[in-house]
């Protein structure tokens, strides 16, 4: 009789394994808080695609974001920082660019068939 077992080709402990993650991002605010931010890549998936639809939503404003993104005390403290908006946008491209350098982009959608 033969053994129809099919073979594993992967498993997701040798897969956690194999994948780096980066230290979180953290800010230092004027008078030595800080604040981090937690890798969105780290969330269980489902949880962290929700967060990129919604950055990618029109109408979300980027404190909406960081509502969900940031501890309740980390985002008071943020708030309370008043940063202003030249300097408050450019920290949003860091954080995602020091993600993304980590595993890339979400894409431009699904992959052509042909």
């Amino acid at each position: 009789m033969a053994n129809d077992k099919p073979s594993i080709n992967l498993s997701l402990a040798a897969l956690e394994a194999e994948v780096s993650r980066p230290e979180p991002f953290i800010l230092a605010l004027n008078g030595g808080k800080r604040i981090t931010f937690p890798d969105l890549f780290d969330m269980p998936a489902d949880e962290s695609e929700e967060f990129f639809s919604d950055l990618n939503e029109p109408g979300k404003t980027d404190f909406e974001f960081l509502a969900k993104w940031l501890s309740k005390a980390d985002f008071e403290a943020y708030k309370a920082a008043k940063v202003p908006l030249r300097v408050h946008k450019v920290l949003i491209q860091r954080v995602m660019a020091y993600y993304e350098q980590t595993v890339g982009t979400s894409g431009e959608g699904r992959a052509s068939a042909s």
